[in-house]
C-alpha cells in the first residue's frame, strides 16, 4: 500500500509531512487531502487568515502527485 505526504503551503513557507499516511491509490489521497484542507479553512476562517494556501500531496518516493490550492478544494466542496 503506496505512503502519501500532505505538505502544507502557507505563502513562501511549506510544512512538511513527515509522517503521511497508507492509502489504496491517488484517488484516496486526493479525499484525505480534500478533507484536510477543509479542516485547515474552518480553522483558519475562524482566525481570520486569508486563504493563501495550498496542500502538495507527495507519494512516497517523494515524487510530487498532486498540488492544489485550498481555496479549489473549498469552492469544489460547495453545492449549487
Amino acid at each position: 500500500m503506496p505512503r502519501y505526504f500532505f505538505h502544507f503551503k502557507r505563502g513562501q513557507m511549506t510544512i512538511l509531512d513527515q509522517e503521511g499516511v497508507d492509502l489504496d491509490d491517488i484517488a484516496e489521497a486526493a479525499a484525505e487531502a480534500a478533507r484536510r484542507g477543509r479542516a485547515i479553512a474552518a480553522r483558519d476562517a475562524l482566525k481570520s487568515v486569508p486563504f493563501s494556501s495550498g496542500m502538495i500531496i507527495v507519494e512516497d518516493e517523494w515524487r510530487t502527485i498532486l498540488e492544489v490550492r485550498l481555496e479549489d478544494i473549498i469552492d469544489g466542496g460547495k453545492e449549487e
